[in-house]
């Protein structure tokens, strides 16, 4: 029986042109706090190429704080 052919390795590219920067901020509802702490970001990519939204950034100022989280919620149903 003949063994598998190796499979090739990946290959890891020069970075030194990329530049990974957020676009412009949006404010919103945090549904978990219900309070207008949301913020909202686009990722954008920069290449030598080109520019690229690789994904979004999200964070609300109360309920991500980790200097003063938010306790427990429980709920009775007795």
């Amino acid at each position: 029986m003949t063994p598998r052919p190796a499979r090739p390795g990946a290959e890891i590219q020069d970075t030194s042109g990329l530049a990974l920067h957020p676009g412009s901020l949006r404010t919103g509802w945090c549904a978990m706090c219900k309070a207008w702490t949301h913020i909202t970001a686009d990722l954008l990519l920069l290449t030598p190429t080109g520019l690229s939204t690789v994904g979004t950034w999200a964070w609300c100022e109360v309920c991500d704080d980790p200097d003063s989280p938010l306790p427990a919620r429980r709920i009775d149903r007795a």
